[in-house]
């Protein structure tokens, strides 16, 4: 249907729009019921509200709307920050934290969910919404009000000289005119956003401290010694100041005097990204069928290909049982790569026909109620691998192994890349395709991307960055990527093997959470070959 006919449509309807019936009103936005539940997002706005001063305001805005050409726009996806916090997946929400409470119609409340009016017309079109009664009904929060109020009911609060402001980066690319650009606005138009970022990810600490200004904090700084060198020029002055401050009623006056008028990025950055590190036992169940999922797409895979499939075949298989079996969409674009395109880290074309001998690298993950699953496994298209291949494969996968082994509570967090690193190493200088197990630079050719990353809400998720703790899930992926060069033997040439899990730190020991598909070289080629996998 032409723009110009929806618009005429739309319009039609929304003249006509008659009241919303009650049967409407009770109709399901969800039918599942295994989203996490309100009581896990109440525990996660209470545990960032107890960080935060009682004169905090604390904004979170919702992903924008992405268009993708004409008047077509891209499948919605709420920002993890806001979905883990509410559960809310509908955009033009805004969140408002107020620890220590304010003041609208009549009653104190410490959160405000904005949310899209209901309109029977436009949900005709788009879809049912939560409304203002059913968000505090099924989401839990304390007040929900329609985000028509957003400059109405934030306005104020932003000017009041009494609040400090909080909020994550500030939503980019929003389209004009958008329910979501005007909120943006609204904000902009009264407060000086103060993105304090740090240098590095040691200094993390000190932006925390710039930015709650606890007496507690300040005293222990003071003794531990601080350095304003980790920020840049835009906020040298505050730190400056903190130094040179001689006691703490000195700092929070000048603090205050500093921040007047702005409102400060980054400190919530930080608590969330600790909050996040550590899934509980919810969030577990939730992540665990989206890796179920995903296992079972490379099972059928394995079942199924043969060579003369395109890549987009086997895409197309991959993210058939990734619906067949629940998953909303794929929690990134998947990666299909065989032969020459098997040496391309995150190939996404998917256009090549495979042929008998080739290796196919497939990288995947299937998203279930917002957490996403990232399992690699790569493959002979015609079910054997060749010596070649089998020495590739079976190297990585004692990488892996290594990676997995270092995987323990109390690690840092480079250790899997580490002891993958070592075992890569030693392996490819055996093969006579580097030096020695020494020659870092060699194995950069064809090791080129690090071993591990955080896994949850994003395939790449947010983490403290510090030493492994239990409940954290990060994935173990050591690869080589052996594309063809003058210097090289053409028996190795366009051999790219990455093998790829998902772990659970435990206090017990590393839990390998996508043990439902084979990895060790001869079960995938008994899986392939139809024979039962012991």
């Amino acid at each position: 249907m032409r723009r110009t006919a929806v618009a005429w449509c739309l319009l039609a309807a929304l003249l006509a729009a008659p009241a919303l019936p009650a049967q409407q009103h009770d109709a399901p936005v969800r039918y599942e019921d295994d989203y996490l539940s309100a009581d896990f997002h109440r525990n996660r706005r209470e545990a960032v509200m107890g960080v935060l001063p009682s004169n905090a305001v604390a904004l979170f805005f919702s992903a924008p709307t992405r268009n993708r050409q004409n008047d077509v726009s891209y499948e919605y996806r709420q920002s993890s920050d806001l979905l883990y916090l509410t559960g809310s997946e509908e955009p033009a929400t805004v969140l408002l934290l107020a620890p220590g409470g304010v003041e609208v119609d009549g009653r104190r409340t410490r959160e405000i969910l904005f949310v899209p009016p209901r309109n029977p017309a436009e949900e005709v079109w788009t879809g049912r919404r939560w409304g203002t009664q059913r968000a505090m009904e099924e989401l839990g929060v304390q007040l929900a009000v329609e985000a028509t109020r957003f400059d109405q009911i934030v306005a104020p609060l932003l000017r009041s000289p009494g609040h400090q402001i909080f909020h994550l980066e500030i939503p980019s690319a929003i389209a004009p005119g958008t329910p979501l650009a005007q909120q943006v606005s609204s904000f902009l138009a009264s407060v000086q956003p103060l993105e304090l970022r740090a240098n590095s990810r040691d200094a993390a600490v000190l932006v925390q401290a710039l930015a709650t200004g606890s007496a507690e904090v300040f005293n222990g700084l003071k003794q531990a010694g601080m350095r304003p060198s980790a920020f840049d020029g835009q906020h040298r002055a505050l730190a400056d100041a903190f130094v040179a401050a001689p006691d703490y009623r000195t700092w929070a006056a000048r603090r205050t005097e500093l921040l007047r008028g702005r409102s400060e990025g980054n400190m919530l950055r930080f608590v969330l990204d600790e909050l996040r590190t550590v899934k509980s036992e919810e969030e577990m169940r939730v992540l665990q069928k989206a890796i179920d999922i995903t296992a079972e797409a490379h099972r059928e895979v394995m079942t199924q290909v043969r060579p003369g499939w395109a890549e987009y075949e086997i895409e197309a298989l991959v993210e058939y049982t990734f619906k067949r079996l629940g998953a909303e969409y794929p929690g990134f674009p998947s990666i299909v790569g065989s032969a020459e395109n098997s040496v391309i880290l995150h190939y996404e074309t998917n256009r090549r026909t495979t042929q008998p001998g080739d290796v196919v690298v497939i990288d995947i993950g299937a998203e279930y109620h917002g957490y996403t699953a990232d399992i690699t496994r790569t493959i002979p298209v015609n079910g054997r691998y060749s010596p070649e291949q089998r020495a590739i494969y079976e190297l990585v996968y004692a990488a892996q192994e290594a990676g997995i082994e270092a995987s323990l509570a109390g690690n840092a967090f480079s250790a899997p890349h580490l002891a993958a690193q070592r075992v890569l190493a030693r392996g490819m200088a055996e093969l006579g395709l580097i030096q020695g197990p020494n020659d870092t630079a060699g194995l950069r050719r064809f090791f080129m991307h690090g071993t591990s990353h955080y896994l949850g809400l994003d395939v790449h998720d947010v983490g403290s960055g510090g030493p492994m703790v239990p409940g954290t899930v990060i994935t173990v992926e050591p690869g080589l990527y052996i594309a063809a060069a003058a210097d090289i033997d053409p028996r190795w040439w366009n051999i790219g093997v990455r093998i790829e899990d998902d772990i659970l730190i435990t206090e017990d020991g590393p839990v390998l959470l996508s043990h439902g598909v084979p990895r060790q070289i001869d079960e995938v080629e008994a899986l392939m070959a139809g024979r039962p996998v012991s």
